[in-house]
């Protein structure tokens, strides 16, 4: 039988990693450290050898200052952090005092061969399971160094889901004639509430309601997190008061186009809604946090970490005319960082990373826009730095952020993933009319792997940029997304700000991109797997290749685009959707684009060269897109990143090759959480085709429904693919299901493969079946 392989799938790395020790890059040769700092070392040390090394990054940092061995500089100063947990408290600082000089650099580096993991966070150890209960719970008191507010749990090194309710539609708006309201918008002044109003069935009599949140869903991109301040009862329904002055912010924002009391609601971090595996809570009123364990796991052995310290590294100069230089970092894991904004305010609601500001009415467009998401790495007032080699993951908020005054910035073979928000944020929303000296510019970012974001923050993308000058995007690879996969927009749509001075001349080119939008069971879908947003002139969109996206488009040039190129580009399986809101004159320009998807959008551009996006079929390529393909994304060098990824699920969308009949929401089937509903097909028995990419053992396989209807699915198995008996064998035949608890199978370690197929069937009617979660497990031989 011939095995369908995609050139994604060979990428795949198993579930047990060697982490940091795989090489990512090009191989260096070794190079003498300057200093040392070890997690077991002593600031009491010399810190010039290995076995009498430093215990801390601040002693490092000011024995350099104070012996002012960077001033004058023949060489790099090279300061290597040995394997193991540097355990932060606060924010690591450098500022222009700590730059290099003479063109060498200060650098922060891995010691040869080693993994240290600069950690700003702190275990969670001591669980109980609370009686009669199948959770668990811990003290996490302020006391004992824990933040008094984090928005994730990660156990076994995955991120656990906050304990979340079924999606639920409100009834209406409210406004408490006793609680005065911020302002509403002039053209809509009756527009003024308080909160949203849902029949009382759908919603519990929760405990501790002021640590709940409320996550709303709209139009297929606007995704709120609203903090709640009370919920009453009244009458039939029951009122849930929402955390002023954001709530009206969003309300003002237009006509109910965005936000309106009939759109679909869930409710996070509420007790009463820790009722499924993976899930957690966090009650900041008797600091204690709970977990829910998946099937099989001891969540003491596994271990448990929260985040604890927002930013763990800035970079920072005193002003754009005394920038911190010549640092570089190289080597070193960074995880656990936190974003406390969440605790006291509301999120989201915008697009991508941009957030409202504080006081979003002192916006005169009752827009409200003013900020982002943070990096926990950031660069403010900062040239001439480098951050190579480098794994940022398990991060709240974003990985790497490029602030006001950030320039000639080089970010390459880095790891990004596990991340609240994208791997790279560059520019800041309020840096429209800036100077050159604060204008962030000049970037390359190259040879990257960004991936797993936004999974607590929906709108989340890859790479983000915003008005930013000359940012050079190539050869990255960026999939597993919540929203887009590259990301550029500009604050105001209409202004034009050309030059050096100005915004633009991006050049996102040889990239590879594929599940963006990855949300789109939750119904995120209005994006673009590569999307540019306002005028970027002078930018290149070249030599990409995107596919098995979710989004609405593949590629997509939105409002007010000017002066911009997009050619070379191929599409699988998505559209080109130029937007007929662009800037008068026209001004975009496309040549070279392939795509398998006939229903392209095309009146925002123009078309030179060889005319309209090709429009393929039955696989049929051209050379000229093959070759596209192939160039993109890692360049060979950089191949081992791939393999650096740890893989939480083996059967997903990067491994799915063939299918019998399903619905378009297959993509439910692995997306982690069981609020989304089923992958169904219309069939009584349907089974599904994973291609591992290489041979994997010690499986085991987690299957979970719900009891909601007569055609969830009644029997499972699993085959596996044998290549000497040219053959589908059972690795285990057909076995009941006969709870919505998660149900394990563990083959003996014995049993190896590269392909698994999922059969599932109803032997209670003819019909349908139905199936919330599977899950498959491995390492790979």
């Amino acid at each position: 039988m011939n095995i369908h392989k995609r050139a994604v799938v060979a990428t795949v790395a198993g579930v047990v990693l060697t982490g940091g020790l795989v090489p990512a890059g090009p191989a260096h040769a070794a190079v003498p450290c300057t200093f040392y700092v070890s997690a077991s070392g002593s600031d009491g040390n010399a810190g010039t050898s290995p076995d009498r090394p430093w215990a801390t990054l601040e002693r490092a940092r000011d024995h350099i200052r104070q012996h002012e061995l960077n001033k004058d500089m023949r060489a790099d100063l090279r300061v290597c952090l040995r394997g193991g947990r540097h355990t932060r408290t606060d924010t690591f600082n450098l500022t222009e005092a700590d730059s290099g000089s003479n063109g060498f650099k200060v650098v922060y580096q891995a010691y040869p061969g080693e993994t240290p993991i600069v950690d700003g966070g702190k275990a969670v150890m001591g669980w109980k399971r609370v009686t009669d209960q199948p959770y668990f719970v811990a003290d996490v008191p302020e006391s004992a160094g824990y933040a008094d507010y984090f928005r994730q749990l990660y156990v076994g090194g995955r991120r656990a889901q906050l304990a979340m309710g079924k999606g639920i539609k409100g009834s209406g708006f409210f406004d408490e004639a006793s609680i005065p309201n911020p302002p509403a918008n002039p053209e809509r002044p009756t527009r003024s509430y308080d909160g949203v109003q849902f029949p009382a069935a759908g919603v519990p009599a929760y405990t501790n309601v002021r640590d709940i949140r409320l996550m709303h869903i709209a139009i297929g991109f606007k995704i709120d997190y609203f903090p709640v301040v009370d919920i009453s009862a009244s009458g039939a329904n029951k009122r849930v008061r929402l955390a002023q002055p954001h709530f009206q912010a969003r309300l003002n924002r237009d006509d109910g186009f965005s936000l309106d009391y009939d759109d679909t609601f869930y409710v996070l971090n509420a007790f009463e809604e820790l009722d499924s595996p993976g899930e957690w809570y966090l009650n900041r009123a008797t600091n204690k946090v709970y977990y829910y364990p998946r099937a099989g796991e001891d969540v003491n052995q596994a271990g448990a970490y929260v985040p604890t310290v927002e930013t763990l590294v800035n970079v920072a100069g005193s002003s754009p005319s005394a920038k911190a230089g010549a640092i570089a970092f190289d080597g070193i894991t960074f995880e656990h960082g936190n974003w406390l904004m969440p605790r006291d305010r509301f999120i989201g609601g915008t697009q991508a990373e941009a957030q409202y500001a504080d006081d979003p009415f002192k916006d005169p467009n009752h827009d409200g826009y003013g900020g982002e998401v943070p990096g926990q790495i950031k660069l403010t007032n900062a040239r001439d730095i480098t951050f190579t080699d480098n794994t940022v993951r398990k991060m709240g908020s974003g990985g790497l952020q490029l602030l006001t005054g950030a320039e000639d910035v080089t970010v390459t073979g880095n790891l990004f993933h596990n991340l609240t928000a994208a791997g790279v944020i560059a520019g800041r929303w309020m840096d429209v009319h800036v100077n050159g000296a604060q204008r962030t510019k000049n970037v390359t970012i190259s040879n990257n792997v960004v991936t797993d974001t936004g999974d607590d923050f929906f709108p989340a993308t890859g790479i983000s940029l915003m008005n930013t000058y000359n940012v050079a995007v190539t050869h990255n690879l960026v999939y597993d997304t919540a929203y887009s996969g590259f990301h550029q927009r500009k604050a105001e749509e209409t202004s034009l700000f050309d030059g050096v001075d100005g915004i633009g001349k991006t050049t996102f080119s040889h990239n590879e991109v594929y599940n963006a939008t990855s949300k789109t069971s939750w119904g995120v879908h209005d994006s673009g797997a590569v999307y540019s947003f306002g005028s970027w002139p002078g930018s290149a969109i070249s030599h990409n290749y995107v596919h098995h996206s979710t989004s609405t488009a593949n590629y997509y040039s939105d409002n007010q685009s000017h002066q911009t190129r997009w050619d070379y580009n191929v599409g699988q399986g998505g559209r080109f959707d130029f937007s007929p809101r662009y800037r008068q004159p026209l001004s975009v320009y496309a040549s070279h684009n392939y795509t398998d998807f006939a229903d392209n959008w095309l009146n925002g551009a123009i078309y030179d060269g060889d005319g309209r996006p090709h429009v393929v079929t039955d696989g049929a390529w051209p050379a000229e897109a093959r070759t596209i393909m192939k160039q993109a994304g890692l360049e060979p060098a950089y191949a081992g990143l791939r393999r650096k990824v740890p893989r939480e699920n083996l059967a997903d969308h990067s491994t799915l090759s063939q299918r019998s009949a399903w619905d378009s929401g297959l993509g439910r089937l692995w997306d982690g959480v069981t609020e989304t509903g089923e992958a169904s097909s219309n069939v009584s028995e349907s089974w599904v085709q994973f291609d591992l990419g290489a041979d994997y053992e010690r499986f085991a396989f987690t299957i979970q429904q719900d009891d909601c209807c007569t055609w969830m699915t009644s029997h499972w198995k699993v085959q596996r693919w044998s290549a000497s008996q040219n053959a589908w064998i059972d690795i285990m035949p057909y076995r009941a299901i006969n709870t919505a608890a998660p149900v394990v199978h563990r083959p003996s370690a014995n049993v190896a493969t590269t392909n698994i197929r999922l059969y599932v069937r109803n032997s209670n009617q003819n019909g349908k079946v139905g199936v919330q979660e599977f899950n498959a497990t491995g390492v790979r031989k």
